[in-house]
């Protein structure tokens, strides 16, 4: 094996070393849908939103359908008993599963449960298929047959690869891959370039020729791509688990299959573009001048990619700083539920008094937690002045979201601090929602607060459906008393859009029974929807996990960039000097300095890039100024670097005689 394919292999490991890492989100990703410690092979969510049967009967048809169908159902629910950061997943009947199994991740297990932790729970929800499937279709025809709604979706890896590919954050993964793959292929071709053009010169014929260069080319890749799925596919069994491998090598083979046919294909069309014509070899030209265009626009295009990579990256790092605290802000909200409203609208009006006494209910019992945020773009036309956001909330909240910390990043503020056309707001918004004309006693009673700086103080958007807005500097109005403050309606308003939460899924459950709220009282005063419990941390959670990979990908991406940049710069310098190497020889002996060589074939490159720079900080607008600036100098300095060896190595081979 010659040394540049040893270059070759070396330098894609880090491209198959992205897609491993890909391999392994979408392993996980698929895993998180479809269990594989549990033998999932299909996912169904059903709703019996529309039927008329009670929940008894629903969870009694199910279980029937389950045991003569043989599909070894299981429910999945939520289970906080670790933090919020696992699930619970209960069977209907007496089904041969381990009592616990662990996930992808590994760090931490779920437990398999009976029946019997169903007994307050609705049918309604996602069960998973873990025995046999052959059945579905009948089960499926079963369900819809007494008024059930099901949304049935089989495992597919192509399904969860091509989710992957449609997140923003993973178009990085695919631009670095792309890039890379184009600057090994004007490596691999650059480099072939002499011994190609002799051969044409012997009349062997093209397609002969490029078979060859193909042929070694793919070699390469097929070497790399082989000890990278080797060594991830051993990692993988020996610290996730062997009933991994089979979903992680699919997604990996298909992605190493599609990235080298595309690398073959991209070197077939850089071969052929750059064909040594006749009067090149005529004139005794260099090989490697018919890839000089080339080179320069897959320069410029890592250059471009490189530059505008590095804002986003940048943020994203800093973003996951913060990942940890969010992710503990999600887990002490894990007991918390949010009232889901499966109704229509008029059925929705109908419970707005009932909703009110249930709120004073959980007031007295401190189980209700408000808040609702206003950020500068959801109320741009009142001026914020120095606060990030204006947010509604009681005590509760504060108690659960800062806990024993609430005096070092909360701090109390005076009325008459408060900017007097953002208290004139806050008091027409209150008007609005107030459940007694005498707005005044209102704002009495209202207490004001700010949020430390440097400290993510977490709050709910005002009708963002329960996601979490982390900031500082936030202005907290806190209302002494919800029930007080906002009328049934608003309340009932607040509820539907998850801004007011409760604690506990059995305490809530039993608040609706207790105020005529359940499903079965609905059922019998003729309603057809009907109000669930739902957690609100499992999303955020999931959220946060996910945030992860995109750092790590974004990250990896960049590097590939930077790598594919380098080979790419340096392959364009080294063309350059090898068409140049007649006129740099004799200056070299006549003793001008490498600098003063290279002079003008750098100061073009500089402008050229400098230009780039600029096009890129217009059109993008980048937030991280300085770090695209610093990433820019770099590649100035790559250039200057790349020029300096190239000159250098092509003066030792004219001097040696091998150019």
């Amino acid at each position: 094996m010659n040394m540049y394919k040893r270059i070759i292999i070396v330098v894609s490991f880090i491209l198959f070393s992205l897609l491993a890492l890909v391999a392994a989100i979408i392993t996980d990703l698929n895993d998180r849908d479809f269990p594989q410690a549990i033998g999932s092979k299909s996912r169904i969510d059903i709703r019996f939103n529309q039927s008329e049967i009670s929940i008894n009967e629903a969870f009694l048809k199910l279980a029937e359908l389950d045991t003569n169908l043989n599909l070894r159902l299981v429910k999945v629910t939520p289970d906080f008993d670790k933090g919020g950061d696992s699930e619970i997943f209960a069977t209907l009947n007496d089904n041969a599963l381990p009592n616990e199994f662990t996930w992808f991740r590994g760090d931490h297990t779920a437990k398999i449960v009976n029946k019997n932790r169903l007994a307050n729970s609705f049918p309604d929800g996602v069960y998973l298929v873990t025995g046999n499937t052959s059945h579905l279709d009948e089960f499926v025809d079963s369900l819809k047959s007494i008024g059930g709604e099901v949304v049935r979706r089989d495992v597919s890896v192509l399904e969860s690869l091509l989710f992957v590919v449609k997140e923003r954050g993973f178009a990085a993964a695919v631009l670095a891959s792309l890039a890379l793959i184009s600057s090994l292929s004007l490596f691999w071709l650059s480099m072939k370039a002499r011994g190609r053009a002799l051969r044409v010169l012997g009349g062997c014929p093209t397609t002969r020729i490029q078979m060859q260069d193909i042929t070694g080319f793919g070699e390469a890749l097929l070497v790399s791509a082989g000890i990278v799925a080797v060594v991830s596919t051993s990692y993988i069994g020996i610290f996730h688990g062997l009933i991994y491998i089979n979903i992680y090598l699919k997604v990996l083979i298909s992605l190493q299959v599609f990235v080298i046919i595309l690398s073959v294909f991209i070197t077939l069309i850089m071969s052929t573009s750059a064909w040594p014509s006749v009067m090149m070899l005529v004139n005794r030209q260099p090989p490697v001048r018919s890839l000089r265009s080339v080179a320069i626009v897959i320069q410029a295009l890592t250059f471009v990619l490189v530059v505008s990579s590095v804002s986003p990256a940048w943020s994203t790092y800093k973003q996951s700083l913060a990942i940890a605290d969010e992710m503990a802000q999600w887990k002490k909200l894990a007991d918390q539920v949010s009232i889901v409203f499966a109704t229509d609208i008029n059925e929705m009006d109908r419970t707005e008094t009932k909703i009110g006494e249930l709120v004073k209910d959980a007031e007295s019992a401190e189980n209700v937690a408000l808040s609702y945020t206003y950020t500068k773009e959801m109320w741009p036309s009142v001026d914020f002045g120095d606060y990030t956001a204006i947010s509604f909330v009681n005590e509760r909240w504060l108690d659960l979201v800062s806990g024993e910390m609430e005096n070092s990043v909360v701090a109390s503020v005076s009325q008459q601090s408060i900017p007097e056309n953002l208290i004139r707001e806050i008091r027409e918004q209150l008007l609005i929602l107030s459940r007694k004309g005498d707005i005044d006693n209102v704002l009495q009673k209202l207490q004001f607060r700010q949020t430390v700086e440097k400290f993510r103080f977490p709050v709910i958007l005002g009708g963002g459906g329960g996601s979490l807005h982390f900031g500082d500097n936030i202005l907290l109005v806190v209302i002494p008393s919800l029930y007080d403050t906002f009328n049934d309606s608003n309340l009932t308003s607040i509820i539907s859009t998850s801004n007011i939460i409760f604690t506990g899924v059995t305490a809530t459950e039993q608040l609706l029974e207790r105020h005529q709220l359940d499903v079965q009282t609905l059922r019998k005063q003729g309603f057809q929807g009907e109000l669930q419990v739902v957690y609100i941390a499992e999303e955020g959670i999931l959220r946060a996990q996910f945030a992860v990979y995109l750092v790590w990908l974004q990250n990896l991406s960049l590097i590939t960039l930077i790598i594919a940049f380098s080979i790419a710069t340096a392959i364009s310098a080294l063309i350059f000097a090898t068409l140049q190497a007649k006129r740099d020889f004799p200056l070299r002996l006549s003793g001008k300095s490498w600098i003063r060589i290279i002079q003008s074939r750098v100061l073009k490159e500089f402008l050229a890039g400098i230009i780039l720079i600029i096009i890129v900080i217009l059109l993008q607008k980048p937030d991280e100024v300085k770090i695209t600036l610093i990433t820019a100098v770099y590649g100035l300095f790559i250039v200057l670097i790349s020029h300096l060896s190239a000159v250098h190595w092509c003066f030792n081979g004219v001097s040696r005689r091998r150019i």
